[in-house]
């Protein structure tokens, strides 16, 4: 229950506020979780040996690992008009979607084994379902406010 009060009332507030920032400020970090999160998964797939976390047995250190370095990897080089100077803040959406954004997915992890669920769905086969997906963008979203409201009070 309370897994859903924070997908239907935080998420979409900041989602709204981050919109708000420009569509940057939105796709963009949302495209981060996606690709770090595919990432991981197929690091994890090719090379995983060592498990990361017991909640979620399927994620292994390889993965997080690889999933942080392709994911940086992508925002550096992201063509310069896309961004427009924004490379520092890049690194640092990219960081933030690779080393904190997973821990929202391990909080979803740890509510659905408090309810006996293993997956939410099969949309994506091997993810969960389609709020596996999204359950990083909660951390995301919170984290992309908070990061763009700093920014213009400098």
């Amino acid at each position: 229950m309370h897994l859903v009060v924070l997908y239907i009332t935080v998420q979409p507030i900041f989602i709204s506020l981050n919109l708000q920032n420009g569509l940057f400020w939105f796709l963009f970090p949302c495209f981060l979780v996606i690709l770090n999160d595919t990432s991981a998964f197929i690091c994890g797939r090719w090379m995983g040996k060592r498990k990361l976390i017991q909640l979620s047995p399927n994620k292994t250190m390889e993965g997080f690992i690889g999933g942080i370095v392709l994911t940086v990897l992508f925002s550096q080089n992201t063509p310069q008009y896309i961004i427009d100077e924004m490379g520092h803040h890049a690194l640092i959406l990219a960081l933030y979607a690779s080393l904190i954004a997973p821990f929202s997915g391990f909080l979803t992890s740890a509510l659905k084994r408090a309810a006996g669920i293993k997956d939410f769905g099969t949309l994506i086969p091997g993810h969960g379902g389609l709020t596996d997906r999204l359950d990083c963008q909660l951390f995301m979203s919170v984290f992309t406010y908070v990061y763009f409201d700093y920014i213009q009070k400098r």
